[in-house]
């Protein structure tokens, strides 16, 4: 295949060595083409055919396949990985080591803990077909959370860290647990993300101030 670049970067970008944007591979269509603002460090892939938003944040050894959409403002951190076909909204974390299957979908404002796995698949390697978890807008899945294939995670839901949750979770819901017990959201658990929580020092290792910080009382859930 040719060694031209196959992707388009937004402005004041920063891409770090041994990063591969716009990676081809057999049938590739589109080059990769990611908005201003991002930051890449060192051995991030990301694969054709994707698109990605504005202040895109990706850390050391993430790979995001083909075919995947990504809005503004998410950070996807270190040795996660998008096996493509995925759909991402606006203002999402995903923290370090994080599987994300194909066919998943991910609403806005939702933050994701270490360790986490997503599933696609019920009976792998059994039977055909794949179907990935629909998560919310204004969701928190805590670390080391295993969600099944085909689950959805209603808005602003809860998920405690280690649950393993293989059905539905409503919305304004707490799981936990093995399997995941579903109750009520406890008041003091709030009524939807902070962005200033999120973001606020997404890089510990780089505290320069953002010349575009989040707009003051935006929510990217409310247009939808």
């Amino acid at each position: 295949m040719s060694s031209e670049a196959f992707y388009e970067l937004g402005a004041d970008s920063e891409v770090a060595p041994q990063v591969q944007l716009g990676y081809r591979y057999p049938g590739c269509r589109e080059p990769a083409r990611i908005g201003r603002r991002a930051r890449f460090h060192s051995g991030a892939v990301v694969y054709a055919d994707t698109v990605i938003g504005d202040h895109f944040s990706c850390g050391h050894n993430a790979t995001i396949r083909a075919e995947c959409t990504i809005g503004d403002r998410v950070v996807i951190l270190h040795g996660s990985t998008l096996e493509g076909r995925v759909t991402i909204g606006t203002g999402v974390k995903i923290m370090a080591h994080v599987y994300i299957p194909s066919t998943t979908t991910i609403g806005n404002m939702v933050f994701i803990g270490p360790g986490t796995n997503l599933l696609n698949a019920k009976l792998p390697m059994r039977k055909a077909g794949v179907q990935g978890p629909m998560i919310g807008n204004h969701v928190v899945i805590g670390g080391g959370v295993t969600i099944g294939p085909g689950v959805t995670i209603g808005d602003n839901a809860f998920i405690a860290a280690g649950a393993v949750v293989m059905k539905d979770v409503p919305p304004n819901s707490l799981a936990l647990g093995c399997p995941a017990q579903v109750r009520p959201l406890p008041a003091e658990f709030g009524a939807g993300n902070d962005p200033a929580q999120i973001f606020g020092g997404a890089d510990l290792w780089d505290q320069r101030p953002n010349p575009e910080p989040w707009p003051e009382g935006f929510d990217p859930s409310a247009e939808a």
